[in-house]
């Protein structure tokens, strides 16, 4: 399917000189033209207006940040005024790392395969596939690398200088990321039995307890997501996402709600990223601000029957 913004993008690219012909080209290269238009729009405004005119903008009505009602509410004002340094070892997965292997033991981590602090010192050619490629500091990027595929590696190390050079701190104002220096990091690939990306658990921590535990599936293809309570009971919400065909009741749900409690004992809130695989759990990620607040419950009274949960 066309992207909607395309062809107005096109037409207006005919009509303007070449360096605004350049940046339209570029919109058009990537998912969310209207997303870097409007940080490229917003990057006078506070961090406060930023947050306040893209929660109207997405939900349609103007958020209350003195006095947050919804989660998404509580996100943002979260944003805004909480600055302890836990929150960068949320942030940096390299941090998160430790953090695991302190709390809970380093059984728990994705193998580690490397870590560099630049693209040029990343083995490309030589580690060993499948694995993947993120960078420590940001939100979404990854590189797989599998056995026999072939692989432009000037392309590759240009798009891991990229990850490195954004300042992640200011595409959402999400200040976990401030001051924080990104090295790219290598880990294997986790797969299950059928050889796929593996589902992925993220367990929500509201208030001291895990309120839902939200399931991931086809992240890089069709991406659907179930909510579930702690008993494992499909809720009757949705966050974004459609819904996939009910998962089956993971073996280890009582230890993965154990660990998630231990390793968000100090955050003030925390979502933290699972998977199971061969029967093992593994800790992938730590989250300070999921979709950095830009996420739609739905029903609305979902968002807030969470947000009534926050504690400060």
């Amino acid at each position: 399917m066309a992207r909607p913004l395309a062809a107005p993008l096109r037409h207006a690219a005919a009509l303007l000189p070449s360096r605004a012909r350049h940046f339209l080209s570029r919109l058009l290269g990537i998912r969310r033209p209207d997303l870097l238009l409007a940080r490229r729009l917003g990057a006078l405004l506070s961090d406060r207006h930023y947050l306040a005119i893209g929660y109207r903008l997405y939900f349609g009505e103007w958020p209350d940040y003195d006095h947050p009602s919804t989660i998404n509410e509580h996100i943002h004002a979260y944003m805004l005024r909480c600055r302890s340094p836990l929150l960068h070892i949320a942030a940096d997965k390299a941090l998160t790392r430790d953090h695991v292997a302190r709390t809970i033991g380093p059984q728990y981590l994705v193998p580690m395969l490397g870590l560099w602090p630049d693209a040029a010192r990343v083995p490309i050619e030589s580690l060993p596939r499948p694995c993947v490629l993120k960078p420590t500091v940001g939100s979404g990027q990854v590189l797989f690398l599998r056995a026999g595929e072939p692989l432009n590696l000037c392309q590759t190390r240009l798009t891991l200088q990229r990850w490195l050079d954004t300042e992640y701190s200011r595409m959402n104002r999400e200040w976990c990321y401030d001051r924080l220096r990104g090295q790219v990091i290598a880990e294997a690939l986790l797969s299950d039995e059928h050889g796929d990306v593996p589902a992925d658990y993220k367990l929500y921590v509201i208030g001291g307890a895990v309120r839902f535990i939200q399931v991931d599936r086809g992240r890089f293809c069709h991406h659907t997501r179930n909510l579930y309570d702690t008993d494992w009971q499909l809720l009757a919400a949705r966050l974004s996402l459609e819904n996939h065909a009910p998962d089956p009741r993971p073996d280890c749900l009582a230890e993965m709600i154990g660990i998630t409690l231990r390793l968000a004992q100090c955050f003030e809130f925390l979502r933290v990223d699972c998977y199971v695989v061969g029967g093992r759990l593994y800790v992938g990620e730590l989250t300070n601000y999921p979709g950095a607040g830009f996420e739609r419950f739905i029903p609305h009274a979902f968002a807030l029957e969470l947000g009534a949960h926050w504690q400060r």
